[in-house]
């Protein structure tokens, strides 16, 4: 099947729309992971587009992130830019997705409406690359509006417009996927393109400024994005070298401990301890004051510094009883991400907790609820051939990037020749 005989079948279904000029199309089919239907089983809400489709779509490619191999990939790259295109929706269209009840959505005098749906070219362990298309926090109401007219089995259509970098964006019920000898099935997952050149100047995408310098306003801008990442290998592998070189070796940004088995909660997160103090007279006093662990610490210098990094290392993670020395803080490692949330909060936790004594010593607050920032990294390390270790729960596991550090002599600039050649 050509691109005219494409064109054909999506204009015999939906008579009416696709009436522009076009250079490329692609149909999917969408599963219940694709919809926004209440009830599903899974927590994705992009539209997942892999295969010759993906090709419908400009994207950023970081070699950090796509020109390595996978586990050494930086995560942190995949969300670095994030691309939104113009899609076009139209008011026929919804009308007829929604049985004819308005959306509240303003089209212009020809029923149109350009919106901007999130874009984003994601590895997976294993399969083929995939483009996540959507991503419900940043994209434009009136497209998640769109979305939710979609469901399970229906349709939807996507049509380049001739060398412009802008798209049509059509839905069909899965109950008018065929119309005589015309089937819509037949265009599923498929890519049609005309031998075209489009050319984009980024200028009349986005708005830049005359005055690049950074204001004060910018400045108090959190960072986000921070993750808990676990390396993982052999002693000797270099993980604690993947941390000073991949991440952080300012001690000013960093706060480095070292779990072993009588490691504890009050040496990590901080402990009521006697103080000799003097009082208005001059007086000896003691007194019991709150006296914060390593955790503590750098929670309060990330919260007060948004504009940096900051990074927790743990060293040797599984020598201590991990799940006890965190405690309560177990439940900030669920961060949250770009699919579920403002891309301004991606990176800081999920669920607060309450903690008096944290929470006056770094919010001043004791009733405030105690996150990890965005801009707040968890790196720890562990070694696998270890024997008398702690062994760490999947509830635990489940909350961290996991990298292996591969013990590779050959790839390492730092090994050492311990025995000289024979000759």
């Amino acid at each position: 099947m050509n691109f005219r005989e494409a064109l054909e079948i999506i204009r015999t279904i939906l008579p009416g729309c696709a009436q522009g000029e076009y250079d490329g199309i692609i149909v999917k089919r969408l599963e219940a992971s694709n919809t926004l239907d209440e009830g599903r089983t899974t927590n994705q809400t992009h539209i997942a587009i892999s295969g010759e489709q993906m090709n419908m779509f400009p994207y950023l490619m970081a070699d950090g992130y796509f020109a390595c191999d996978y586990e050494s990939r930086d995560e942190q790259l995949k969300k670095y830019f994030i691309t939104q295109i113009p899609l076009y929706i139209y008011r026929t269209n919804l009308l007829y997705l929604s049985a004819d009840e308005e959306t509240g959505i303003a089209f212009d005098e020809k029923g149109s409406r350009c919106v901007r749906a999130s874009i984003m070219r994601s590895r997976r362990k294993e399969q083929a690359d995939q483009v996540q298309l959507s991503l419900t926090k940043i994209d434009d109401q009136e497209f998640i509006t769109f979305r939710k007219l979609l469901h399970t089995g229906d349709y939807l259509v996507l049509l380049k417009h001739r060398e412009k970098l802008y798209y049509d964006c059509l839905g069909v019920k899965a109950a008018d996927e065929t119309k005589g000898e015309y089937h819509l099935s037949s265009l599923n997952n498929k890519f049609y393109k005309l031998p075209t050149n489009t050319t984009v100047d980024i200028r009349q995408l986005i708005e830049i400024p005359l005055v690049p310098e950074e204001t004060a306003e910018d400045a108090a801008v959190r960072k986000t994005g921070a993750e808990n990442i676990l390396l993982y290998g052999v002693p000797g592998a270099g993980k604690s070298h993947e941390i000073k070189t991949k991440y952080c070796s300012d001690e000013t940004y960093m706060e480095r401990v070292v779990f072993y088995p009588e490691y504890m909660y009050s040496d990590f997160v901080g402990q009521i301890l006697p103080r000799v103090e003097k009082d208005e007279s001059g007086n000896d006093r003691l007194k019991y004051v709150f006296t914060p662990g390593p955790f503590t610490r750098l929670l309060k210098k990330a919260e007060q510094d948004p504009g940096n990094y900051y990074y927790l290392v743990i060293e040797e993670l599984n020598r201590g009883n991990a799940p006890a020395i965190f405690g309560e803080i177990f439940q900030l490692l669920d961060r949250k991400d770009e699919e579920g949330f403002p891309a301004r909060e991606v990176g800081e936790s999920e669920y607060g907790i309450s903690n008096y004594d944290v929470a006056k010593e770094v919010y001043g607050d004791e009733n405030h609820l105690v996150r990890i920032p965005s801009n707040m990294y968890v790196l720890a390390t562990m070694n696998t051939a270890d024997q008398n270790v702690f062994t760490l729960d999947t509830a635990f596991q489940r909350r961290w990037t996991m990298r292996q550090i591969e013990n590779n002599f050959e790839k390492s600039s730092t090994r050492k020749t311990l025995f000289p050649e024979r000759r």
